[in-house]
């Protein structure tokens, strides 16, 4: 690829220096940073993990993310793409984890993480032949019920559903004031500022919960200034069942198709071919990104799509920047009180930052609608899949109960059995051309 137009001011391989690529790392860390803890905080509240479990997971996450966006980014054999792509969490997992532990334990679905990890590295020479069953069609759909069927957990973050702050007026206020918060800086500022708007607003948050007497700070005061992390922090490997692996499989095709589709992004960003080779190594550390993540009690890795626009705001392509935000997450992943810190934020305050974070999900899911939704065809895949996906996310508690736990599991998660449907009208349903699907339609007005 030509490079003599590029408007890098460090190439992939240039090395800006140890103290330019700390603080052009530190950008990249701060802009995926929310989206990286609200995983494990989510599942934390949703599990009812204690402060201790919770900040174990969150420091999982942190070591998972940073080996994982190191190896990405220097390489280790055919493993990594060698790219400066910053490694962090997929909400699409939310599900299967969730079923698992309720159904056997937390232990069974960081074990499904483990061997879903390893099925996501086994596959990374044969992406190109799984990707057709991705189409943007397909991939778009996806990606709005996602945003969409999670929504119900950022209401019920906000509204601080199963914590003291359930019902309370300043409640409300506080979540309000997050997104108030995030919309206004997203607004009033450019650059890197508007980049971490959701950075931003969460501090803002926390410090308004402060303020107002939310925080409890003891599990702060008690944790320890320098740790390794444990392995196996939840407790040794389980059997997760066959619908469990199931239900983490689908997830994973689905991070998978995410890595390759940013892995020929950033190749394309930093003016170099979007090689078979990059693909494959970036798939590759996905997967046994993964399974290192959960060793430690983190959660699945995947590719940052949002760190792509620090890499044009900046200028800077060089991947030993990003290696160098990896080090700072496993730095910052060996000091517990960090995890600490993380672990009491408040429920409203994750709550405003989710709302207005799965909203963006959706849109960016409609905009890759918007230019391969042409015929009905196509408008019946996408309400196929998202009414059904929808319709089991909210159904009533005990409404699977009568099925068998391994299937349960992946019928009882809208969005795996959206994902799945979509995938499968994909194939099924007989392709229509523009005109034929205009000249049909009925006429309106």
């Amino acid at each position: 690829m030509d490079n003599s137009t590029s408007s890098l001011q460090y190439k992939l391989h240039d090395f800006p220096g140890f103290g330019k690529s700390a603080l052009l790392g530190l950008q990249h860390v701060l802009i995926m940073f929310t989206a990286m803890i609200g995983l494990p905080v989510i599942l934390s509240n949703i599990l009812g993990l204690s402060p201790e479990m919770r900040a174990a997971m969150i420091n999982g996450v942190m070591i998972g993310c940073g080996i994982g966006t190191i190896v990405q980014a220097l390489g280790v054999g055919f493993v990594g793409a060698r790219l400066p792509i910053v490694m962090g969490v997929f909400y699409i997992f939310i599900g299967p984890i969730v079923s698992i532990s309720n159904t056997v334990s937390i232990a069974a679905a960081m074990t499904a993480v483990m061997i879903g990890g390893f099925v996501e590295f086994a596959m990374s020479p044969i992406i190109g032949k799984i990707q057709r069953f991705f189409p943007p069609l397909v991939t778009g759909t996806v990606i709005t019920l996602i945003g969409v069927a999670l929504m119900p957990i950022a209401i019920n973050n906000a509204v601080g559903l199963n914590t003291p702050l359930f019902g309370e007026p300043l409640t409300l206020v506080l979540a309000a004031s997050v997104v108030l918060l995030i919309v206004v800086v997203n607004r009033l500022t450019r650059g890197f500022f508007k980049a971490i708007s959701l950075f931003i607003a969460l501090v803002g948050g926390y410090v308004l919960s402060w303020m107002l007497g939310f925080l409890d700070f003891s599990v702060v005061a008690s944790a320890r200034w320098f740790a390794l992390p444990a392995l196996f922090p939840f407790g040794a490997p389980q059997w997760p069942g066959i619908g469990g692996l199931i239900a983490i499989v689908v997830a994973f095709f689905a991070s998978a198709i995410e890595t390759v589709g940013d892995a020929i992004a950033v190749s394309t960003t930093v003016d170099v071919e979007p090689t078979e080779q990059r693909v494959r190594g970036a798939v590759a550390i996905d997967g046994i990104g993964s399974t290192i993540a959960a060793l430690f009690g983190g959660t699945p890795l995947t590719s940052y799509s949002q760190n792509i626009g620090v890499i044009t705001l900046t200028g800077v392509g060089s991947r030993f920047v990003v290696a160098f935000g990896g080090a700072i997450l496993i730095i910052l992943a060996l000091v517990p009180k960090v995890g600490a810190l993380i672990s009491i934020i408040p429920s409203p305050v994750l709550g405003g930052t989710l709302v207005v974070m799965f909203g963006m999900v959706a849109s960016v899911g409609v905009g890759i609608l918007r230019d391969c939704m042409k015929t009905r065809r196509d408008a019946l895949l996408f309400a196929a899949s998202v009414g059904v996906g929808l319709a089991i996310t909210v159904a009533p508690a005990g409404a699977f109960n009568a099925i068998p736990t391994g299937l349960r599991i992946v019928i009882s998660d809208g969005i795996v059995m959206g994902a799945l449907l979509a995938i499968v009208l994909n194939l099924v349903l007989p392709e229509e051309t523009v005109t034929s699907a205009a000249s049909s339609a009925p006429a309106v007005g």
